[in-house]
């Protein structure tokens, strides 16, 4: 199966009915559990069974330097790309030390970093130096934004055939938030003022040049919202393409896909006008300080199960929401029923 050829998954509607009855005849009120049971419902109706299959997990971070950096976007050189993404891959950054004490593996994949990794870790499956500066040129050709989501795609699918039963996508690399922020602006047909925020740590006027920058930038590239491949190709990321093919092999696979912030965000909004309705198989893992992440994720009909101010990037905020599914799997496995207690709520 290749891109070109999407075969999405039946969302079942009968086996989100069937866990919520479930939820409904444990020894608690009638939706006490809130969000909580919402997304046992969701998992649910994504795997089209009542009994969850969680245990094997795997986050897939990819990392992409973008060359609109040039531009002062960031609040670090471009050099800082490396250094972060060794440090995932090494297995000491923030996602690697919450995946430890949530039982997720972290894969981490070069799809487009400027330099080199020195990391044995490192999978190398970069398409290009990072993309070109989409001040003044298209981020990359639309033949190399359709490979960015094969290989998403093809990596999903061989932590598939691992056994993997859920999915996490994460990112590293520079700015990607000014990429992101131009998709969203897009896809939503929105002002540039209403999507886009500070990314990293930038000062109130680099703020101010950001949001002038990706104004320009949509007046320089254009980018067509009806075709989401020249959106990815004009003004967007390798990451971001690879995080599509993500999202596509979990889709086709009945495999839940946790999205991380912003990034993910944009991303699925390209993944959604690609493959109508892959949405459904996507979890909201938080909101992300971005502004344009709670409008992404309102179109797309996703509630985040989190709202910490997160901010961090890597894939942290989507393995930090496997908790949750830990807790709900323990629900349903160790709480007794109603029946149990000869005992009925009333309505």
């Amino acid at each position: 199966m290749s891109v070109s050829e999407p075969k999405l998954s039946t969302i079942s509607q009968s086996a989100s009915f069937q866990m919520q009855e479930k939820l409904d005849n444990l020894s608690k009120p009638i939706k006490g559990l809130g969000q909580l049971e919402a997304l046992a419902d969701q998992l649910a109706a994504i795997e089209g069974r009542i009994d969850l299959q969680t245990v094997k997990r795997t986050c897939l971070v990819f990392v992409a330097d973008h060359g609109v950096v040039q531009e002062a976007v960031s609040a670090t050189s471009q050099e800082i790309s490396n250094v972060l993404a060794d440090n995932v891959a090494n297995g000491y950054a923030c996602v690697n030390a919450v995946a430890k004490s949530n039982h997720c593996d972290v894969e981490v994949i070069d799809v487009g970093l400027f330099g080199d990794s020195h990391s044995p870790e490192m999978i190398d499956r970069k398409i290009q130096r990072g993309t070109h500066n989409i001040l003044v040129k298209d981020a990359m050709s639309r033949q190399d934004a359709v490979k960015s989501i094969q290989v998403g795609y093809d990596i999903a699918q061989d932590a598939i055939s691992k056994g993997n039963q859920m999915l996490l996508i994460g990112e590293v690399g520079l700015g990607n938030t000014t990429a992101s922020s131009a998709i969203v602006a897009t896809m939503l047909s929105l002002p540039v003022d209403v999507v886009v925020d500070k990314g990293s740590d930038i000062s109130t006027k680099q703020f101010e040049h950001k949001k002038q920058i990706i104004k320009d930038v949509l007046t320089n590239r254009q980018p067509n919202k009806a075709d989401p491949i020249d959106v990815l190709s004009k003004v967007g990321g390798f990451e971001i393409g690879a995080k599509i093919g993500v999202m596509l092999a979990a889709a086709e696979n009945r495999i839940p896909l946790f999205l991380d912030g912003f990034i993910s965000d944009a991303a699925a909004l390209l993944a959604e006008a690609m493959y109508p309705g892959i949405a459904k198989h996507f979890i909201a893992s938080h909101l992300s300080k971005e502004k344009g992440a709670a409008k992404a994720l309102d179109y797309l009909g996703l509630k985040p199960l989190l709202n910490l101010g997160l901010a961090i990037g890597e894939g942290s905020g989507a393995v930090l929401a496997l908790s949750l599914v830990d807790v709900m799997q323990s629900i349903l496995t160790n709480e007794n029923t109603l029946g149990d207690l000869k005992f009925e709520y009333e309505n």
